[in-house]
This record gives C-alpha cells, structure tokens and sequence, in this order.
C-alpha cells in the first residue's frame, strides 16, 4: 500500500507542513537512537527547534516595535493637524500621504513593517499545529507500526470468505463511531474509506479505544427505533480470524501506545480535570498569561517616553490564556504540550530579545533600517549616492506642524478661478523653466551625470511654493 501522502496537509500550507514534518521525522530518528522513541519527547524538542529558527523574525518584529514607539506620535500629529480636511480634497490627501511616508522613511520603517514578520510565522505555526496532529503522516518509524496494524485487518478479506473488504471497512466505521472517535479526514466519516485510509483512523484511538479493538470488544449502540448499529462489527469482533490478526499484531500496538505514552496517559487522552493532567491546561493559562504580559508590556524608548498599548490588547491578554486553558482541558495531551512549550520558549525568548536590544538604543536601530532602505533604493535608482534617505526625509519633514492644511482647499480654488479667467491655459504647464533645466544639470554635474528622482520633485516643489 501506498502510504507517503497519508493525513499531509495539502493546499498551501503543505510545503510549510513538509518541511516541518521532515524535522519532526529527523527528531525521532534522533531520540529513538538514544533508546527513547516518544512523541511526547519528539513534540517538546521540535517546538524548541522551530520556535529558534524562527527566532531572526522574532527580532525584527521587535525592532519595529521599538521604533514604532518613536513614530506613533509624529502620525497621531499629523492625523490630528489633517482631521478637519475634507477627504475628497485630493491635493491634501496626497500631501497627507507624502507626509506619512516621510514620517515613516525618516525612522527607515514602512506602515507594514510589523506584519511581514506575522505573515510568514502564521502558516509556519499552523503548519506545525498540523504536523503534531498528524504524526503517522510524518515519521515513518511510527508509520510502519500502524501500517503492520492495518495490514493484518484488511488481510481478512482476503484470508475469511465471510468478509468482504467493504464488511471490513463498515465494521471499522461502526467501531469508531460507537467510541465517539472522529478521524481528521472527512472522507473517512462513513463507509467508503479506502484501505490505507485505516492508518488516518488508527492514529486517533487512544489507550482505552486501542483496548477496546485489540481485545474485540462487543459493543452496544442502537438508534432512535432501537435499531443495533454495531451489527458487522460485532460480527468481526467475533472471528476467529480478527482474533488472530490482533494476536499477531499485539507487539506493534503495544509500541504503538508506549510512543504514545505520556506517563501513565496517551498524548491521545485529554487531560480533562483528573489530577495530575490537569496541570497541563494550568500550565498553558499561565504561559500565556506571561507571554501576553511581556510581548504587549509599555516599554520605555531612549527618551524615557513610554509607548501607548494597542487599543483592545489588554482584554485579548486576558481572553487568550483563557481559552488556551479551557481548550486543553478537552484537546489531546499532545497539542497542550506543543501549547506549553511553545508559550515557555517564547517568553525566554522574549526576555533574551530585550536583552539583546538592550545594546543598541533607537538611534542605532533607525541607522541601520535608514542604511538598508538606502541601499535597496540605490540598487533601483530611486535616488543618488550623495542624497540619503535620512536626507531626504529630513527635509520633507522639517516643516509638518507649520504646514497650514486650511489654505489647501483655498490655494486649489484660486488656482482653479486665476485658470479659468486666462482660458484654462498656463504658460508654464507641461515644460521646465530655463532656470529649472540649469540648476538640475548642475545638480547631475556634482553627482557624477546622475541626479536622484527626489532631488527633481525637491526642485519642483520648491518652485511651486514660491
């Protein structure tokens, strides 16, 4: 049978959940050659590992934050000088946005600046929450185990005439259902699952589930009209050559289960409210709380100015590790380790990259975002060698609080008007000065025949004003 794509994710996130799959599949290799084949102990070590690869867009997200600390003030300025402009004034529309750019090129940032580093860690997390849901689909160690297992049930088919493989399959349907299990892939919710699909439904039993198969349990479950739904499973169950199947595989579900195991629990298992499985969800309440309270903290910046919480934030902190607990009290073992651990890495990682960020104060912090933008933007000719970024935002920024947004709409109309009495035509429309011409030949002069694209609308600009 073929089983390398069973349980993957697919669509896109499947090349996140390969790559995370293969790491897990190389944990395992690594602690079962130690004499410890456990997923529990797999899940641990491979969180710690993804959440340090990750690390790098951990610090440039709070790099940003440190210097959005700086340019939230400077924007609510100019959202506050802007707020009586009408929004269909285009020409100050446009000039807000300039300004706004400016704000942000002078800290060598952008408005999306913390967002990038979010949008690549989501699918790698979900990814990861998937891998962890799905391991038979990842580490094949683990996989052959169950594919031994499957193999021996659908071999009845072909071993006892009183079974058909598609009596088989509704046995199997008949059993999960009866034990409330739910596989994770739809296609296995009634009886036309596939052979190989047997390793998606084996992978959700736990310790009591895995009891009840092996030993070929008689089961009771009946409709509304007192119908029995167990009928072909009881019939199995009863066989002799189910009885046989599972005494040859017995082995392999018992290493099954001590992969599984967690203790005296299955990863499978929820923690519920039995002593000491419930420390897991405490666990996942409190990591969260601390992790909420140190990634949304007021941090001080280079000038003792403390920076303003998101709005909303404060309550999230609070509903957040919440429902991390409450979940973990009904979710498998196994995702509130991954739950536990990920929260335990973040805040020593969070106390290390304040640590780190403790050496460089603001003004380094912006050199370097300024020296990056500078050099992409040289790579693409935006603008000249001689003229910097910091330059640049600099002067078009100098002068924002004394910019008098009420003139805007007036200057259009008597711009509008002094056109219309001169026929709409204007000597100067749609050609440079001989003045103009001079002086950005002169500037192309000084910087070796090229002058940047800003040095032009500075020149323009300044004209227009005068």
């Amino acid at each position: 049978m073929n089983l390398i794509f069973l349980t993957q994710v697919g669509g896109l996130l499947k090349p996140f959940a390969w790559v995370m799959g293969m790491i897990l599949n190389a944990i395992y290799k690594l602690v079962a050659a130690f004499g410890i084949p456990n997923i529990a102990l797999c899940i641990v070590v491979f969180t710690i590992v993804v959440k340090m690869l990750m690390l790098p867009l951990t610090i440039k997200q709070q790099k940003f934050a440190k210097v959005s600390a700086l340019i939230t003030p400077e924007i609510k300025a100019l959202q506050e000088k802007y707020r009586g402009v009408d929004r269909s004034d285009r020409e100050a529309m446009q000039r807000y946005t300039m300004e706004q750019q400016a704000i942000y090129q002078k800290y060598g940032s952008s408005p999306f600046g913390g967002c990038l580093p979010i949008l690549i860690m989501l699918p790698i997390i979900i990814a990861l929450y998937r891998v962890i849901y799905a391991v038979p689909a990842y580490v094949t160690d683990v996989k052959a185990l169950y594919n031994n297992v499957a193999s021996s049930v659908t071999a009845i088919g072909d071993e006892d005439a009183d079974f058909s493989d598609k009596d088989i399959t509704k046995a199997i349907y008949e059993f999960y259902k009866a034990e409330g299990v739910t596989p994770r892939d739809k296609k296995n919710t009634d009886t036309n699952f596939t052979n190989t699909d047997l390793i998606d439904i084996f992978s959700v039993y736990n310790t009591a589930v895995w009891d009840d198969f092996r030993s070929g349990k008689v089961l009771t479950s009946t409709d509304k009209e007192g119908n029995s739904l167990v009928d072909e499973w009881n019939r199995l169950a009863q066989s002799g050559s189910f009885k046989t199947a599972m005494a040859n595989k017995d082995s392999d579900i018992s290493k099954i289960l001590k992969v599984n195991s967690l203790g005296k629990y299955n990863i499978l298992d929820a923690p519920g409210y039995h002593f000491p499985a419930i420390l897991l969800p405490i666990l996942a309440f409190l990591l969260q709380y601390l992790t909420g309270k140190l990634t949304t903290a007021k941090k001080k910046d280079d000038k003792d100015k403390e920076s303003e919480q998101m709005p909303g934030m404060g309550a999230m902190n609070t509903i957040l590790p919440i429902m991390s607990g409450v979940f973990c009290v009904f979710m498998p073992i196994g995702v509130g380790i991954y739950w536990v651990v990920s929260s335990a890495v973040t805040i020593v990682q969070q106390i290390s990259v304040n640590k780190y960020l403790e050496r460089y104060n603001i003004e380094d912090i912006v050199a370097q975002n300024q020296a990056k933008i500078a050099e992409r933007n040289e790579k693409y000719g935006v603008y000249s060698k001689k003229e910097g970024m910091a330059e640049i935002a600099r002067k078009s920024t100098k002068s924002i609080a004394s910019i008098d947004t009420s003139k805007i709409g007036s200057a259009k109309n008597e711009k509008k008007s002094s056109d219309a009495k001169s026929g709409g035509k204007s000597s100067e429309t749609g050609r440079i000065s001989a003045e103009k011409k001079d002086e950005l030949a002169k500037k192309a002069a000084e910087n070796n025949g090229s002058v940047g694209i800003s040095a032009i609308a500075n020149i323009l600009k300044r004209d227009e004003d005068q």
